[in-house]
């Protein structure tokens, strides 16, 4: 089978994004698939990611296109002068109380630059496929959204006939499938019209762009962790430790505070308050471009001198980090308009098998990281949306604490489940549903 994967975020930037399409490129390769990589060239901005390399890169075809020089020309420099180096509505808060009409200006002038790089983008690789690819005939051709400019171009592919078929990857929804008519709308729409495999990285965000049941077409597809990046780490791991500090780590966005910690500090303030432990004894580590809200979090409960700020790291030393702290934290939401939104550093967390303290806030509970929190024995996860949630994350932090301050170390509670989310095993379930989309197997 042959696969094109036509990507924005790839090896070497250093975005979630790339994680999960670098690794299945590699895995794809790995189980015999050959793989061809059309990638967009990193901005200026971005800071490159040397631990998702892997050798496989050197055998397959992979080209890395650049936009347009009349866009890099007028409307890069244009947008970096008038929003900085930063990726995306970074800055940019979705808090309801901040949507002035300054915000609302902002975000759409970002929504239409974003459009404009999408278009520019696909004429480009368009331009590029007929002078290098137009003797190719791909099984699939596969694009992934965030990014307008890889579906776009993917589906320009598919109508040049490179492709048979087309999937595309959703880490997102682009709008809530029950928005009324915008742009937005009509782009999702027309994308998915052209999908003839269509991938989501969660059930919430599955059923929040397109209703009703799971279709012949479709396939939830997890992000997970590569045990291979794991392999570096396994001489710094201790068998004991005598620290009498137990440690907590954030990596990663808090989205301008839309990824809420304080139920977290409340909770900690709370077990202080009733037990024989000392502030001095915890501490906060954070590694990301968002230090300063965490540590705003931090000080409404009277915890900012524990607090770590490490900025932005490296991936491989952001692993390091994970794998010599205790407790792994992350934050998300879940609500009746936004639900599934699964961050992919969780299961970063599941490779080095860490105790997890997640909180979800929002009016809705039942959350799909917190069904999988539980079912894996990973940790505990707080809902902000239920009324026992407080009651019991106190009591697992006190659970904690005794075991971490009385034995040195925190057990390892993960089961056999685990497994489900390495991210072989994700790709596994890609191939094979790409082999029958294709029937592939029976013209072996």
């Amino acid at each position: 089978m042959k696969v094109l994967f036509v990507v924005t975020a790839f090896y070497p930037e250093q975005a979630i994004g790339s994680i999960r399409i670098t690794k299945f490129a590699k895995f794809l390769q790995r189980k015999g698939v050959s793989v061809t990589v059309i990638s967009l060239s990193p901005p200026p901005w971005a800071s490159r990611d040397e631990s998702l390399y892997f050798p496989g890169l050197k055998e397959m075809q992979w080209d890395v296109i650049d936009q347009s020089w009349l866009f890099k020309k007028v409307f890069q420099k244009m947008r970096i002068a008038t929003s900085g180096n930063l990726p995306g509505n970074a800055g940019i808060s979705k808090k309801s109380s901040d949507k002035t009409f300054k915000v609302k200006i902002l975000a759409s002038a970002q929504f239409l630059y974003t459009l404009l790089k999408a278009i520019d983008w696909s004429i480009c690789i368009r331009k590029h496929a007929r002078s290098n690819l137009s003797n190719q005939n791909f099984d699939f051709i596969f694009a992934s959204y965030p990014s307008f400019a890889s579906p776009l171009a993917g589906i320009q592919l598919k109508k040049l006939g490179i492709g048979k078929k087309l999937a595309i990857d959703f880490r997102d929804p682009i709008i809530i499938n029950n928005t009324k008519f915008s742009l937005k709308k009509l782009l999702q729409n027309y994308i998915l019209n052209n999908a003839d495999l269509r991938s989501f990285v969660s059930n919430g965000v599955k059923n929040q762009t397109v209703k009703g049941a799971i279709l012949p077409i479709d396939l939830i597809a997890p992000n997970g962790f590569d045990s291979e990046d794991e392999e570096g780490f396994k001489s710094n791991i201790p068998k004991n430790s005598s620290e009498k500090i137990l440690s907590f780590v954030y990596t990663g966005a808090i989205y301008g505070g839309k990824r809420d910690l304080r139920p977290f500090f409340r909770a900690i303030s709370n077990v202080l308050a009733d037990s024989c432990y000392e502030l001095k004894q915890l501490r906060f580590e954070y590694a990301g471009k968002e230090g300063n809200i965490f540590l705003s979090q931090a000080k409404e409960f009277g915890m900012e001198d524990n607090v770590i700020n490490h900025g932005q790291i490296s991936r491989s030393d952001s692993l390091l980090l994970q794998q010599k702290s205790d407790v792994c934290l992350l934050a998300t939401w879940n609500t009746k308009r936004e639900q599934g939104a699964l961050t992919g550093k969780i299961f970063e967390y599941f490779m080095f098998k860490k105790p997890v303290a997640a909180i979800v806030v929002g009016d809705l509970d039942g959350s799909e990281i917190a069904q999988i929190i539980r079912s894996i024995g990973a940790g505990f996860c707080f809902e902000q949306a239920n009324s026992n949630s407080y009651e019991d994350f106190e009591d697992w932090l006190k659970k904690i604490m005794n075991e971490k301050f009385s034995t040195g170390l925190l057990q390892n509670t993960y089961n056999e489940k685990v497994k489900n989310f390495d991210i072989q095993e994700v790709v596994s379930l890609l191939k094979i549903k790409m082999e029958d989309l294709t029937d592939f197997k029976k013209s072996l």
